[in-house]
């Protein structure tokens, strides 16, 4: 149960400077997503995993996946669980989920509907994420209240099922928690996210916040916006950017079903279907390029998973899909979006706004002809690599796109750089 975990690099390592490595936990925040999705889920999930396979590869730290348990109240304790990496590999679920994990998923689904106290909804997250170790095939190392790693590094959701009072009291014990923002749209724009997210995050950033010894950002703009909510952190406040080698395609663990690509050239738009993603502009643009000779038959597809306030586009994208020659693929795989990056003719993202904008660099990455919009950030972009438009602009964005069609596809090849990529973030936080 307490045996020493053994990573990449650590077969050879000699005890003494074993013993020098500072102990790094980098937190997995829905264990049952993990399982469900494997090893490379996506959003933020994706990039734990990215920065627990870059932290194997440094010899000066012993990176780990951990989960948090215990209770919501001071009282009831708070645990760090120590578990396998492989337990998060794929591989070792290739049969799929196993059925108590899918009835935990069904169950989920259910209570997150069901109005609660945000105190007893939370209490259920935390019996769900007990639940999640217990069946979920996951390989425990260690446990209990002596697992105190040097660092912590919490690049997940820290504002979900009172996970900030925990790691608010782990801090105010002497860990040292290091966080990543992403964004701070649910108090700057409350608007694109449900009240019960916004209520969480506030008051989880505003926990952790004047505790965490660093704040990790993904763009100046965010870092600029953190800064003037809470100025006492400025001073612990870092911007790191993944290189375009963290963006590009990787081998796929496992293949999913075979996608016919749409007949004629495609433009594609990868991204939940919310209005920050401002699929509005999107489809007047589109309307204005199908009356463009220039793009006879040229189709949309539209990938990605339909989210909160999302009825009326989603209702429109269904009724105008034949007529205006609209794919919509709303479950989209990671093998799927990699064989319609491989086809289109460009891509499209046209958001109010981002924190960092993961598709736009996905696109790049690839060497794709990227149409963004001009409130996406773009630092460590490469110029020349993308087009911008006023996200109001929609005959901006059908000029772009016209203009993509009528080129036919192109790729540039893009100078990605070595490692995963990720190195940048990782060391922000831990150096």
């Amino acid at each position: 149960m307490n045996q020493q975990l053994v990573t990449p690099g650590d077969e050879a390592m000699p005890a003494q400077e074993e013993s020098r490595r500072r102990s790094v936990a980098i937190l997995v925040d829905d264990l049952v997503t993990w399982l469900v999705a494997g090893h490379q889920p996506s959003g933020i999930q994706r990039v734990v995993s990215e920065l627990l396979d870059t932290a194997y590869a440094r010899l000066d730290i012993r990176g780990w996946p951990a989960v948090l348990t215990g209770g919501l109240r001071a009282d009831e304790g708070t645990r760090l669980v120590e578990i396998t990496p492989d337990s998060l590999h794929w591989e070792v679920h290739r049969g799929g989920p196993r059925r108590e994990l899918r009835a935990l998923t069904r169950a989920r689904r259910v209570i997150v509907r069901l109005p609660m106290p945000r105190s007893a909804r939370w209490r259920a997250k935390a019996v769900y994420a007990r639940f999640a170790l217990s069946f979920g095939q996951v390989r425990v190392l260690s446990t209990g209240a002596s697992l105190r790693p040097d660092l912590l590094l919490v690049p997940g959701a820290f504002w979900s099922s009172g996970s900030s009072g925990r790691l608010q009291r782990l801090a105010e014990q002497g860990v040292a928690v290091r966080l990543i923002v992403y964004d701070l749209f649910p108090v700057r724009n409350p608007e694109w996210v449900g009240p019960q997210m916004r209520r969480d995050f506030e008051d989880g950033l505003d926990a952790l916040a004047p505790v965490c010894d660093r704040i990790v950002t993904l763009s100046q703009e965010v870092a600029d916006q953190v800064a003037e909510r809470y100025p006492g952190s400025a001073a612990h406040i870092r911007v790191a950017i993944p290189t375009l080698r963290a963006h590009a395609p990787k081998p796929s663990l496992a293949r999913d079903e075979v996608l016919a690509p749409p007949a004629g050239p495609f433009i594609l738009a990868v991204s939940t279907v919310d209005p920050r993603k401002n699929h509005r502009v999107i489809l007047d643009a589109w309307r204005l390029v199908r009356q463009e000779p220039r793009a006879a038959g040229a189709r949309l597809v539209i990938a990605g998973r339909q989210g909160w306030r999302a009825d009326d586009i989603e209702a429109e994208i269904a009724r105008e899909a034949e007529r205006l020659g609209i794919v919509r693929l709303d479950n989209a795989t990671d093998h799927v979006v990699e064989a319609l990056y491989r086809d289109c003719v460009a891509t499209v993202l046209a958001s109010w706004a981002e924190g960092f904008g993961l598709p736009a660099r996905e696109s790049i990455a690839r060497g794709i002809p990227t149409l963004m919009s001009s409130t996406i950030p773009r630092d460590g972009l490469p110029a020349g690599t993308y087009s911008t438009f006023d996200p109001a602009d929609a005959h901006a964005l059908a000029e772009l796109i016209v203009e993509a069609i009528a080129a036919g596809p192109v790729r540039t090849p893009i100078a990605l750089g070595e490692g995963t990529g990720w190195e940048p973030v990782l060391s922000a936080l831990v150096d």
